[in-house]
């Protein structure tokens, strides 16, 4: 007996989702009441509408209004015809047949949802395509194919829920903060744990670009650790971990580390007394009951630290916290390194503010920090690109006395300067520090 399987394509010879009747309500809607647009232009755009002519209409209509402009037939036809596409969308005649089928534009907005929910639709099924066509990609790398096709599905998910910033949104937020001024709710902060240096920037602000620098064992990792556990085993947050530096057994070793206060070396090189595993024990538990996630992949791209957060925020609702270990591993390396980190830099604050989250970028200084008397680093002295420095919303800058000088007061002090504060004070804030287990602490006041 031979058994056949025939491959069925479900969306073969089927109509894509589309309602032409809500697209000409639209636009009809708009032909008869020059403010109509203004109440759907955030959530509808030109490639939304399933009829080419429908998509240059639209595009004209939206053009006028950003000008100023009415939308009335007139407006339309003429700015139609000075570009030779007035007879491609079926001339005057076109123009007026969607005015006279349209009572009025009070639904407009409800159309609108329609419209988008039909593009959406869409664009699933494009996207299922691609990804079979993936799957047939045998010379390309498993993984490669993996991250692409999570990077099409999640871009389905960042188009139908992307919220567009615009003067009509602005009462509402007034009013969200006018209440929330009036009940003295806190401000949005992810406490630090370090005083001195909370009081300097009140806390890690969501949507802020975070920079830590400062040149080879200042402390850079072990104070993104630090962070890191502040929000997750602390706070109770979700966090994501990039360390494209050391990989993920090293960095484990660190939050061990840094939970059980045995040195990180020890735990690296199985150098574990009989009196350490209670403390192991009870530092893997802790850990593993937390929401920290570890990405240890080799130059992460920001389409696959998207994609990651992405399916954070799937599985757990939401993020505390990103940390980047670090900037300057990024990138293929290009001529232009400048423009290539400057690039960076932008992904990493656009991150930021698509996921609402605080988000940690470590970051080297440049080598001639070394050749100056005073070694205490400097904005100017991150490598590579000034363009860090002006994207950032918050530079923090590294420095440890012992470390250049043996003899100093300041043993076991790590200064963390505030160089840039976009929305506060600079100054610096001084905490004990123990690189061993990335362990960060208040200095004793009075």
């Amino acid at each position: 007996m031979t058994l056949s399987y025939e491959r069925q394509n479900p969306t073969e010879f089927r109509l894509p989702p589309q309602n032409i009747d809500a697209e000409e309500g639209i636009l009809g809607g708009i032909l008869l009441d020059s403010h109509a647009i203004a109440r759907i232009a955030s959530i509808l755009t030109p490639e939304m509408f399933y009829i080419s002519s429908h998509q240059t209409i639209y595009q004209a209509a939206s053009t006028l209004y950003q000008q100023n402009k009415p939308t009335d037939i007139k407006q339309l036809a003429d700015w139609l015809s000075d570009r030779q596409l007035l007879e491609k969308i079926g001339g005057l005649s076109k123009l007026v047949q969607l005015a006279e089928r349209t009572v009025s534009a009070v639904n407009v907005d409800g159309l609108a949802q329609i419209v988008r929910d039909k593009y959406v639709r869409r664009e699933i099924i494009s996207t299922g395509s691609q990804i079979s066509l993936l799957g047939y990609e045998t010379a390309t790398e498993l993984e490669q194919c993996q991250q692409e096709a999570e990077r099409l599905v999640y871009a389905i998910g960042a188009k139908s829920a992307r919220k567009q910033e615009g003067a009509n949104l602005v009462a509402d937020a007034l009013v969200e903060l006018y209440s929330q001024l009036e009940k003295g709710e806190e401000p949005p902060l992810l406490p630090t744990g370090l005083y001195d240096l909370d009081a300097l920037i009140g806390g890690l602000r969501s949507q802020d670009l975070i920079v830590i620098a400062g040149r080879p064992s200042m402390g850079k990792t072990q104070i993104g650790v630090y962070l890191a556990h502040q929000a997750a085993l602390v706070q109770k947050r979700p966090v994501v971990f990039f360390s494209a530096e050391m990989g993920q057994e090293k960095l484990l070793c660190r939050f061990v580390a840094h939970v059980s206060r045995i040195d990180s070396s020890r735990l690296l090189d199985r150098k574990i007394d009989d009196s350490d595993w209670g403390a192991i024990a009870q530092a893997v538990g802790t850990l593993s009951q937390s929401q920290l996630r570890i990405d240890a992949t080799t130059n992460p791209t920001i389409t696959h630290m998207r994609c990651q957060l992405q399916k954070t925020v799937s599985e757990a609702g939401s993020i505390g916290l990103v940390v980047l270990d670090y900037l300057q591993l990024l990138g293929n390396g290009t001529a232009n390194r400048v423009q290539e980190l400057d690039e960076i830099a932008k992904g990493c604050k656009a991150l930021a503010k698509e996921f609402d989250v605080p988000f940690i970028a470590l970051s080297q200084l440049n080598r001639g920090v070394e050749n100056r008397t005073n070694k205490r680093p400097l904005l100017s002295d991150l490598r590579d690109s000034g363009a860090i420095e002006q994207t950032a919303d918050v530079v923090l800058l590294l420095y440890r006395d012992e470390y250049y000088h043996v003899d100093t007061p300041d043993r076991a002090v790590l200064e963390i300067a505030v160089g840039k504060n976009r929305d506060g004070e600079t100054g610096v804030a001084k905490v004990l520090f123990d690189p061993k287990v990335s362990g960060l602490r208040n200095l004793a006041r009075g």
